[in-house]
């Protein structure tokens, strides 16, 4: 049956919380001495308005510093920096295409940048999560053995890799992870993910015992705890899974993660009806964002499974008013309709 959210992506974006931040650090290396201060209080000035957000201002100052200093990696870094926080802005929208396509314009940069200073473990690094953010995985991957390589006492590259196989090769995500914990043994993020990778593999007891590491060190990050109650849910424990999740605050039970989750857990307990709430929770948080049709679709199903017809009407309507895809409404409302016919 087709899914209007895809829960894994959503999990696995959300757990990349303990790899990555929304911007990454800026690594690089000092200019050469022939550079001189004026190119650093040029990007000191380009910093300054990025942070007051006049980003004319810092793409201008920027393109001087191309022209004057091209063989300086830095300002390639920062204007890769300025593309991610436009897509940042998009994706935060809901305009989930047109932000991969800065997040791609970002990564160009900084592949720009990499390339006059190849031997920053830290510009591979996040040149790795904007390729991520881009869909360029084979790209991500490729920055992240490089950064480890040139860090390789710093675990963030081998959680950012693991995070990146834990549906594909999830025994290679765990061989990453145990390295992560060898160097970090209370990193929550890897936990968490050793967990998932360890779910993935069949082994039940020992992804518990993982989730309860990483609940014990971490209790009050959102993305654990909707880590450990995917775990629950999947180890067949529904209910502990509701229990971690309708403890969160109203605002974060609103965020597509925590509600995917909370939907499939109540699911998972044969309550249609709760998992449709929790969908119209979602969309009442996220109405502002030009794919909230994709919430009012999944409240839909929801409510046509719980045989619940005018709410799930009147959900279809709302997509409707919203452009949803005219396929993915008609999916809807046929499985609406078998729903009804069967019972």
């Amino acid at each position: 049956m087709t899914r209007i959210i895809a829960v894994a992506t959503i999990l696995a974006g959300l757990l990349a919380g303990g790899c990555s931040e929304d911007q990454p650090a800026s690594p690089v290396a000092a200019a050469p001495a022939a550079a001189g201060e004026e190119i650093r209080h040029s990007l000191e000035a380009a910093e300054s308005y990025i942070t007051s957000g006049d980003i004319d201002r810092a793409r201008s100052i920027l393109a001087r510093l191309l022209e004057e200093a091209p063989g300086d990696a830095r300002p390639y870094e920062v204007m890769a920096r300025v593309e991610l926080g436009q897509g940042l802005k998009l994706r935060k929208q809901g305009l989930v295409d047109a932000a991969r396509v800065q997040f791609g314009q970002s990564y160009d940069w900084y592949e720009k940048a990499i390339a006059r200073d190849p031997a920053s473990g830290g510009l591979h690094q996040s040149g790795g999560e904007v390729a991520q953010l881009a869909g360029r995985t084979d790209a991500a991957m490729a920055h992240y053995r490089r950064a480890r390589d040139l860090d390789p006492d710093n675990p963030k590259s081998r959680l950012c890799a693991a995070q990146l196989l834990l549906d594909d090769d999830p025994a290679q995500a765990e061989q990453l992870l145990n390295e992560v914990l060898e160097l970090d043994p209370d990193q929550a993020h890897a936990l968490a993910s050793l967990a998932l990778a360890r779910q993935r593999l069949g082994d039940t007891d020992a992804a518990s015992d993982a989730a309860t590491q990483a609940l014990n060190r971490a209790a009050d990050d959102v993305s654990i705890r909707i880590a450990v109650a995917r775990v629950h849910r999947v180890a067949d424990r529904p209910r502990e899974a509701l229990e971690l999740l309708l403890a969160l605050p109203d605002t974060v039970r609103m965020q597509e993660a925590a509600a995917a989750e909370i939907a499939l857990a109540w699911e998972a307990i044969d309550r249609p009806i709760n998992a449709g709430e929790a969908w119209a929770e979602c969309f009442r948080g996220n109405a502002h964002r030009t794919d909230a049709w994709r919430y009012a679709l999944s409240a839909a199903d929801a409510m046509g499974r719980a045989d619940q017809q005018a709410a799930a009407a009147s959900w279809l309507e709302q997509a409707i008013m919203l452009d949803a895809p005219r396929d993915q409404v008609d999916a809807i409302r046929s499985r609406i309709a078998e729903t009804s016919t069967s019972n």
